[in-house]
């Protein structure tokens, strides 16, 4: 198979991809999500010594998460072109101490580990146009009424981060807004109603929702969203569900969204496409101004 030679638009695309990632990873360096994307797109333009760099920088981030089968096979990568190199033997001969010592339940655990803040839903079967997949399609349709908020209002308040009563309010007021979106209505989001003029609090739930689900913080209100990659999925799915994908590197299309806890969006967004889906969390009036931006629409009050 030919390599696919990169015109000019592409490789600076790419070039700024790896400047914002070599930013969020300098921040957040076990965030190894980040890190893959980073060493694929050096590669991409055909900057070997920097990829290799970037693996090593990736094998530790897996080992520091625990992934310890993927942290041994990037070693693997990196002794194929060091075939001394001491700190990825060293690095090897922990790993297989720890797994003596664990027995191997904990490689498929430490291969878990890593992946909450990766999209894991897969599809529940086709429909055959049978009154059974009907069905399907039926309860597909009520599961996508489901929207995290609920999940992520119970976060907020076990997390102390707001009282009870204010994230009620603010939940009943955003279930009100997306009851019945249609068209190019742009969805509410609860973090933005019950943080809308306080954002060291809003500081705090986004830093707290990183901690909890290890989705990677993109600063999206900094980012040049590529309006193709953006509108590779329905609107129902962008517009509604405040989901911006905001790059595609190979076979992986990163996403940027406010609420984690929105399962089934991020189901929908899996059966939707054909590629790796890497979920990022960003500030929902990025969000917002991103989408307004890409669908031109009127900015809201």
């Amino acid at each position: 198979m030919l390599e696919h030679t990169l015109s000019q638009e592409e490789h600076s695309q790419i070039v700024q991809t790896i400047e914002m990632f070599e930013v969020i990873t300098q921040t957040q360096p076990d965030d190894y999500q980040s890190l893959e994307i980073l060493k694929d797109a050096y590669q991409k333009i055909g900057k070997p010594e920097e990829s290799l760099r970037v693996s090593r920088r990736l094998s530790e981030a897996y080992f520091n998460v625990g992934s310890y089968t993927l942290a041994m096979q990037e070693c693997e990568v990196i002794l194929l072109k060091e075939a001394n190199a001491p700190e990825i033997l060293a690095m090897l001969g922990e790993i297989e101490s720890r797994l003596q010592a664990a027995g191997h339940s904990l490689v498929e655990t430490g291969a878990k580990v890593g992946l909450v803040a990766v999209s894991h839903a897969n599809g529940h079967g086709s429909s055959n146009g049978s009154a059974e997949g009907g069905l399907i399609d039926s309860k597909r349709h009520a599961h996508l009424q489901e929207r995290g908020d609920d999940q992520l209002a119970k976060f907020l308040v076990m997390q102390q981060l707001f009282p009870e009563d204010e994230v009620a309010a603010g939940l009943e007021t955003t279930n009100h807004l997306n009851k019945d979106l249609t068209g190019q209505a742009l969805a509410s989001s609860l973090l933005d109603k019950i943080c809308r003029v306080e954002t060291d609090k809003l500081d705090a739930a986004l830093s707290q929702l990183i901690d909890r689900t290890k989705f990677a913080y993109v600063p999206l209100e900094y980012y040049d969203v590529d309006r193709q990659v953006a509108r590779m999925l329905p609107d129902h799915l962008t517009l509604g569900r405040l989901f911006v994908p905001f790059d595609l590197v190979s076979r992986t299309i990163m996403i940027a969204c406010c609420n984690p806890f929105d399962a089934a969006g991020r189901e929908a967004v899996q059966q939707s496409l054909d590629y790796t889906v890497t979920w990022y969390l960003a500030r929902p009036d990025a969000i917002v101004k991103a989408l307004q931006d890409i669908y031109r629409l009127e900015s809201r009050a």
